[in-house]
């Protein structure tokens, strides 16, 4: 399993959502503002400038299985436009739900173990929704 996350305009949003729709993919979306990447724009607003240092994007996280990475990066490629993609390994995925379960994430991550993603029934949740 992959995890891909890139930053993008948010005018690429409804082309990238309706493409990975056609892979049945689901994805996090959140707001962010970037800034370094473009210099610092005027504005004036009721009379008083300002400089605008950041830009509103869009934060795109997918996890994805090792077969549709190929296709999913290809439809991020061709929607996305001018935007950069990384792709991490996910070696475990869980959910706790109580108090109990809690603990055994936080004993889990405190003792490293390698546990298969695919017998999960998470993963496919996470990957079809």
């Amino acid at each position: 399993m992959k995890k891909i996350d890139t930053i993008i305009h948010p005018q690429n949003w409804e082309r990238t959502r309706a493409a990975l729709g056609t892979l049945h993919v689901t994805a996090t979306l959140r707001e962010v503002k970037t800034f370094g990447r473009t210099p610092p724009k005027r504005e004036v607003y009721r009379g008083s400038a300002y400089m605008l240092e950041t830009t509103p994007e869009l934060e795109l996280t997918l996890l994805v299985q090792d077969e549709l990475l190929g296709a999913t990066l290809a439809v991020l490629d061709e929607t996305v436009g001018d935007a950069e993609i990384l792709v991490t390994s996910v070696e475990y995925l869980g959910r706790a739900r109580d108090a109990q379960s809690t603990r055994a994430v936080e004993l889990r991550r405190a003792v490293p173990t390698v546990r298969p993603v695919a017998s999960s029934s998470l993963v496919a949740a996470a990957v079809h929704g």
